[in-house]
Parts: structure tokens; C-alpha cells; sequence
């Protein structure tokens, strides 16, 4: 069966216009009634929180690194090919407290190379849905207090990256200050621009024998376009950083929390409210996630950890088309369960093999409610049903 009539299928007591398969039909979707207190939340918070629970120190520079991130491309931005993004990770921003992640560098040695780092992005992208069977690139920008601290970080970042052994000496057309090292499959790229670094790293395991050629074409074009978006980057000035709010429009205090051991560091909440762009870098899917946001309007995504996401679409039947894109990507590993008790329009799904890696499998459900989407993951199928009811009375109380 084609994968858009088994999305079809699999949404159909969801979704009740006519557009939601196709069809441009005009009319505007009512939210459904739910009795929130019928609802089974179990232990789950199901009331709006206040959000500074979530920051992760009192500095405000993890908030200005989502700033910075809504103007970082991804790979995908770059080359339309890299539509896959399997090697992401909860952590991409960083700060003077909070260490980024960097190929060859320890966690332990991230501020020793970023000294005066403010603020710093990172994306990713692959060619290749399966592992290692096409090119990967990642993308970091980094915001340092002085131009001077940046062109010393883009000396010493590569330096250490290089310790155990250097490649060859290539040059980026038009780039002449970057600092880059093609060894094996691999070409690492580092320049500073002003109080700025940016990063571009290439790792290309299938061209036999090694040829840096397409890696210096994708560096190139990733520099033009990094500087092209960061022209949309308004820095926040270093007083006013920390009195940045976390939350914007109640957003992040109505998403589900995480929980201690969900986080990829217990100590540091990673709640946020970010702008599209920035938070299509944890996307697994982002050449067909990317469209379907601009489709359906979103302007804001907030989450506090991988277990809940919340969408915020330009209406309640943008929402629904979100959803049903969001879910094809999965379609052929995924099989329809039960929705949560007393909350039926949830569209939830399982593993189709049961022996299948759990690795990017969880049990799923999707739920709208007026212009919002959420997305609830778990390991097991009651608790996410619990989660869910959670996250959809997050939502509708008290509106």
C-alpha cells in the first residue's frame, strides 16, 4: 500500500476535515470536547508549572543559544540531500557553563579551546537514511565576547582536534582564513568572523579512493549560507542576557516535564521554547519535517526533554496536517494502538516487531488540541497513554 493511504487510514478517526488526506477543503476544525477530568494523568504533571524551573543556570546564555540557533542552517539547508538526521543529540547548545560537543575534543577540554564563549549551536545531517552508506556533515556556531577570543578559539579548536595527527592542508574557495585538515574521509573546517566561529565538518566513507572534492564544495556552500542566516542573528547584549525569559507564551510551562533520567545531564533542564529553525536540528527527519512545518505554519516548538514536544501550527487544521505528516516517516515501522482512555482523538502508535531495536521506536502518540500539536513518547504503552492524557490537559486547562 502507498505510504500516504496508509497515513490516511491510520488517521482517519482523527482527523476530521476533508484536507487532512488532500483535499483543500476551507473549513476550520472545531477542538474536540474532552472531559479533562476523566483524564488518566497517573503521577504526571498536569498543570501548568512555572517555567524557571527548567533553566539550566541563571547566566540566560542557554536562552541566547537558541537565539543564536534559529539563525544556524542546517545541513539540509546547505544541500537539499542531507535529509536525514540520524547522529543528533538532546545537547546542542552551549555556553560558558554548558559543554558542547566537539569531534576529538573531550567534554572535560570544551572550555579550555572556547575560552569567552557566550553562546553556541550545533546541527547535523546525513545523506543516507542507514548508517555510514553516505556523507555526514555537522555545523557549529559559536558567539564569544570579543573578536579576539574567537580567532584564538578557531586556532586552538583545530589545534586540538589535530594532537594525535594531522591530514592534509586544503583550502575552502573564497574562505582563505578558515583553518582546515582533510585526513582519511574526513575535512574539518574552522574560521572566525568578528566575535563569531563557525564550524564545518565533513565525513565522506564512501568515495573510493578518498577525494576531498565534494567536501571543500559542501564546506563552501555551508560558509555562504552560514553567514547568510546570521545576518537574521541580533546578539543580545551581555547585561541584558540574563533577564531573557525562558518561556514565551506560556508555551514551555504547558509542555509535559521530563524526567532526571530522561536528560542527558540530570543537572541541566533542557527546556526551551524555540523558534522552527532551531529546533529542526534534533529532527530525525528534517527534508520532510522542514516542509511540513512551513506548511502548517509553526512558528514555535517547545520541549523539555525527548519525551514530550508541543507545536504550535498557524490553526488547528494546520496542526492536524502537521500531525499526519509527522507520522508518515514512521508508517513502515509502526502499527496503530489504542488511544489513551477518555481521550480518543489520540493517535498513538507501537513497534511493528516487538523484537525490533527500541532505539528510535518507542511507543508514540500524537494529539491536537486547538493550534497545537503534541508528541509524547515512552517506553511503555501505559505510561504513554498516562503521558499523554498529561500533556493534552497541560494544554486545555484553564483556557
Amino acid at each position: 500500500m502507498h505510504p500516504n493511504l496508509r497515513l490516511c487510514a491510520a488517521l482517519i478517526a482523527v482527523v476530521t476535515v476533508a484536507s487532512a488526506c488532500g483535499s483543500d477543503a476551507d473549513s476550520e476544525s472545531s477542538t474536540p470536547s474532552v472531559d479533562l477530568s476523566q483524564l488518566e494523568t497517573g503521577s504526571y504533571q498536569s498543570t501548568p508549572r512555572d517555567p524557571n524551573m527548567s533553566k539550566a543556570d541563571a547566566t540566560g546564555q542557554a536562552i541566547e543559544a537558541v537565539r543564536l540557533g534559529a539563525a544556524v542552517p542546517l545541513p539540509y539547508d546547505v544541500d537539499r540531500s542531507y535529509a536525514f538526521q540520524r547522529l543528533n543529540s538532546p545537547r546542542l547548545r552551549s555556553t560558558s557553563k554548558l559543554p558542547g560537543s566537539m569531534t576529538k575534543i573531550d567534554p572535560a577540554e570544551f572550555h579550555e579551546v572556547t575560552d569567552g564563549l557566550i553562546a553556541g549551536w550545533k546541527s547535523s545531517g546525513e545523506r543516507r537514511e542507514q548508517p555510514f552508506l553516505g556523507r555526514q556533515a555537522w555545523i557549529h556556531v559559536y558567539r564569544f565576547e570579543t573578536e579576539a577570543q574567537a580567532a584564538i578559539a578557531a586556532e586552538r579548536i583545530p589545534a586540538k582536534q589535530q594532537k594525535l595527527g594531522t591530514g592534509q592542508r586544503v583550502e575552502i574557495p573564497g574562505y582563505p582564513a578558515a583553518r582546515n585538515n582533510w585526513a582519511g574521509s574526513v575535512l574539518d573546517s574552522w574560521m572566525a568572523k568578528g566575535p563569531m566561529v563557525f564550524g564545518v565538518r565533513i565525513d565522506d566513507p564512501m568515495t573510493e579512493p578518498p577525494d576531498p572534492a565534494a567536501a571543500i564544495d559542501f564546506t563552501q556552500k555551508a560558509y555562504a549560507k552560514i553567514i547568510e542566516m546570521q545576518a537574521g542573528y541580533s546578539p543580545t547584549p551581555v547585561d541584558k542576557i540574563a533577564a531573557l525569559p525562558i518561556d514565551t507564551d506560556g508555551m514551555l510551562s504547558r509542555t509535559l516535564p521530563g524526567e532526571e533520567d530522561h536528560r542527558i545531564d540530570p543537572l541541566v533542564p533542557e527546556g526551551a521554547v524555540e523558534p522552527t529553525q532551531a529546533a529542526l536540528a534534533r529532527d530525525e527527519f528534517p527534508g520532510t519535517t522542514k516542509p511540513a512545518l512551513v506548511d502548517a505554519g509553526v512558528d514555535l516548538i517547545s520541549s523539555e526533554s525527548t519525551l514530550a514536544r508541543v507545536y504550535r501550527a498557524e490553526n488547528t487544521k494546520a496542526a492536524q496536517r502537521l500531525m499526519a505528516a509527522l507520522i508518515e516517516p514512521y508508517s513502515r515501522f509502526m502499527k496503530p494502538i489504542d488511544s489513551p482512555r477518555n481521550l480518543p482523538d489520540a493517535k498513538c502508535f507501537d513497534r511493528k516487531d516487538s523484537s525490533a531495536s527500541s532505539s528510535g521506536l518507542t511507543p508514540i502518540c500524537y494529539v491536537v488540541y486547538d493550534r497545537f500539536l503534541a508528541r509524547v513518547t515512552a517506553s511503555s504503552v501505559q505510561d504513554l497513554h498516562h503521558r499523554t492524557a498529561a500533556q493534552y490537559k497541560l494544554l486545555a486547562v484553564d483556557r
